[in-house]
């Protein structure tokens, strides 16, 4: 196998050396990587006229929808922190609690959408962790705090 794979390189070696591939169709374009090699080529029409329509996969919309109502979340205790933290409301107040116990409610149902997602995902490497809700209220109040 080695004899066979040193003639090779012997042989395209000598072709670079001889400008055989100077001219080729494409030379200093990028690589069009939009086509999957491993998709099913019976599918891959079809698979083109959804992406160009915008469409995704189930798993990709419901990453993206659990994405965008988790900043939803965020933002609006946001919003109700730099409220109440300039007026002087403490932490422990009950007006501050009951944006934190809707907060709460809020990622609580999206974490129990997360591991339903995460078992529809293909791979592991397209796992969503899990929010850590006091640690979002608490950086929610730590960067209010120190921005005064």
């Amino acid at each position: 196998m080695t004899r066979l794979e040193s003639m090779a390189e012997k042989m395209l070696r000598e072709a670079i050396e001889a400008g055989e591939f100077d001219d080729l169709p494409g030379k200093g374009q990028p690589i069009d990587l939009r086509e999957n090699p491993f998709e099913d080529p019976d599918l891959r029409v079809v698979h083109k006229l959804l992406r160009d329509a915008g469409f995704a996969p189930a798993w990709i919309e419901e990453r993206k929808d659990i994405d965008a109502s988790f900043d939803a979340a965020r933002q609006t205790l946001q919003r109700a922190w730099a409220i109440y933290q300039p007026a002087g409301i403490s932490p422990n107040t009950p007006a501050w609690e009951r944006n934190v116990a809707e907060f709460h409610e809020k990622v609580t149902e999206l974490n129990g959408r997360i591991k339903i997602y995460n078992l529809k995902a293909p791979a592991s490497v397209f796992h969503r962790r899990q929010v850590d809700i006091d640690k979002v209220i608490q950086e929610i109040q730590d960067s209010k705090e120190t921005s005064e």
